[in-house]
Order: C-alpha cells, then structure tokens, then sequence
C-alpha cells in the first residue's frame, strides 16, 4: 500500500512550527507503510518568504514542497483553484503510484484531490481536527461544499466524538464512513521530570503553585475567562504563565493590568516546541479554557508529563479527561466554574505516575496503527 500524506499545513522551512504534530503522525505513519509527503507551500509573486526547497528528505521520508499561488480571503471561492491545478502539475510531473491519498485538512487538500482521484481509481482519507478545519461558521453555499467533499472521500477520521456526531448531524455524513482516531504524543520528549529542577532551569518561583496555559492568544482559547478566574479567587491564588502568541495579546495583557493580578498571571510569549515539556514539568497543572478545540496537543502532552488538567468540556477534551485523576472539567465561559476548578486543583493530592502512564498510552504509533486500519477499510 503506498501512500500519499498531503497537508499545506505541514511545518516547512519558511513556517517550521506551523503545526508540528502533522510531523510526527506522518512519521510514525511512515515507520508503518510505503509514504511521501506532499506539502504545498503557497507564495505571493510580490512577496518575498522564506520558501522551503521543493524536495527534502526527514528522517527518511520523502517530502516535496509544491508552490501554488496564494489568492486573497475574498477570492475564497476561487482560492481552491490554483491549488487543485499545483496538484495535477506534481502528479504529472511526478507519476508515482499511490493506493491512497490521506489528507490532513479538508479545505483545499480534500477539495483539491477528491474527484481527481476517483478518476484514478485512488481512494481517498480526509482527517477533520476541528470545527475551523471544516470551516463550521462559514456561509451556507461553503457548506454545501463541504457536503461534497465529505460525500467525496471514501473514509474520514475525526479526532473527537463530538466531530463525529457534528458530522453526522449537520454534513449528512453517514456512521459508517467516520472513524475517531485522537491525538498522540512524543512518550521520548513528554516524560515526568523533578519538579524543583525545571523550575529552577526556568528560574521559576521553587514554592507555591505553578499553573502554565500553552495557547494561541485568539478568541476561541478563552483565555480573558482565565483571568477573570484567577481575578475571582479570594487566596491561594497559583501563578499562571501563559505561553503563547497572537491577535489578543494586547488585550489580554490589559486585562490583567486592569486587574492589576500581573504578579499572578505572566505572558511568557511564543515558546519553541521543544522547551514545551520543561515547562509541563515546572508546574502542577495545565489549565486550557477554550471555547472550541478539536483534540489539542498539550493536553496529551501535560498527561504524559503527569500532569493534571483543567479544562472545558469541548471537543475532545471528554474523551480525553475521562476521570476526575486526570483532570477536571468546566463548562466554557463560566468563570465561577473554573475559579472552583483552580481552587480544587491546588487542594487535592494527584497522582503524578497514574496521570503518566495513563497519558503515555497516547503514543504516535497507536494512531498510525489505527489509521492503517482505516486505510485498509477504505481499499476493500
């Protein structure tokens, strides 16, 4: 079985960190069946990015960087066009033989691919990470297309149950043709460390407790609701380091100004990938307040470091935090809620080897073995 694992979201040169878990599941996918990885690149002929080389190779895995021109948001029909005319381009000039083509976002790789590949008699995989990646809130007549793409595609992969019912419900997708597979981790990289020592690494406070968020600063984390928590609480209060870039940092560095609880909550700013599992292993708890979510990283990632987890009842983050021993639960936006959480968290004794060798059975091999599973449905 030879496979095509096609993703525009896949980390490259000019965007290394863009989504750095598409690189793991393509190599743990990879250690299992015969894979290359096509991962366009867009660019603008007036813009100078750093672009990636069209062919590298990592860790033994072939990975082609096509170009497609980049079109503006209000193009938005006519964006999947440059795209699906870069990938017949490749094809030809490339004419390797591929069983399947997986491909990790739905728009513009699924719209990109699909009848293409019922032409060639290749069947196709799409994997939905959440509610943005099928573009859940856009009009009626983008919709419809997404109905297409999924009637299109002989198998999808979810990562939570909540996108599976989602699917079922509002894109007329039927039961048989989802499976749920969740994220993984890197059990190497996410292990439990002595506390005391990453916080001394970090130049972290060696008493108290130490509570870290690593998100993207947007609207759907919801981490205003975070601070307003930390604001509620009477004493006791944790420390909070939020990890993270984006739109709302000026915001949210005023709200905690505004509190005046900035010897309580620290924005810390963008932190590599790979200074991730100090931090998990300098605190006691994460505390991801989103809104929406698919199935996030961290949180498989602060369980494997042992870490408990405080978070909201959204995508899936109940498949994942089945039991108050690994973490506790809250619904999004309500800051009372999640005041009691962090108050519950700091008072109860946890577990830290239960909540790891819980969290490391998330590992990178058990999703590419599962999503082998799914290949080999969608060829009988």
């Amino acid at each position: 079985m030879n496979v095509m694992f096609l993703s525009h979201m896949f980390p490259n040169a000019g965007s290394p960190h863009s989504v750095p878990f598409m690189l793991e599941r393509a190599k743990a996918l990879a250690s299992c069946i015969p894979l290359e990885v096509v991962a366009p690149v867009s660019y603008f002929p007036f813009v100078k990015n750093k672009l990636p080389e069209l062919y590298e190779c990592i860790d033994n895995m072939p990975v082609y960087h096509p170009r497609y021109l980049a079109l503006p948001a209000f193009l938005w029909p006519m964006r999947s066009f440059p795209y699906s005319l870069m990938f017949r381009l490749f094809w030809q000039k490339r004419r390797a033989k591929y069983d399947i083509f997986h491909v990790e976002w739905i728009y513009p790789d699924a719209f990109a691919v699909t009848n293409f590949a019922k032409k060639k008699g290749i069947k196709t995989v799409g994997v939905v990470h959440g509610n943005e990646a099928i573009d859940y809130y856009g009009p009626r007549s983008r919709r419809k297309k997404y109905i297409e793409a999924f009637d299109a595609l002989d198998k999808i992969i979810v990562v939570s149950n909540e996108l599976k019912w989602k699917l079922i419900r509002e894109y007329q997708v039927t039961e048989e043709k989802i499976s749920v597979i969740l994220n993984g981790v890197d059990v190497d990289k996410f292990i439990v460390r002595d506390k005391i020592e990453s916080r001394k690494e970090l130049g972290l406070p060696l008493k108290g407790s130490v509570g870290v968020c690593v998100a993207r600063l947007s609207e759907e984390k919801n981490l205003n609701i975070l601070i307003q928590s930390v604001a509620n609480l009477p004493e006791r209060v944790p420390v909070m380091y939020i990890l993270g870039d984006g739109p709302l940092k000026g915001e949210l560095q005023g709200l905690i100004d505004r509190y005046d609880i900035g010897e309580w909550i620290k924005m810390v700013g963008p932190v590599s990938h790979e200074e991730i599992p100090l931090w998990l292993a300098a605190s006691d708890f994460l505390c991801l307040p989103s809104q929406r979510e698919g199935c996030p990283v961290v949180i498989h990632e602060a369980l494997a470091c042992g870490r408990p987890v405080i978070s909201t009842t959204v995508g899936a983050i109940p498949d994942l935090i089945r039991h108050t021993d690994y973490g506790l639960l809250c619904p999004p936006s309500d800051v009372q809620a999640l005041s009691h959480s962090l108050e519950e968290v700091m008072s109860r004794t946890w577990d830290v080897e239960k909540i790891a060798a819980y969290g490391q059975q998330f590992t990178w091999e058990n999703v590419a073995k599962q999503t082998v599973e799914v290949f080999n449905e969608a060829m009988c």
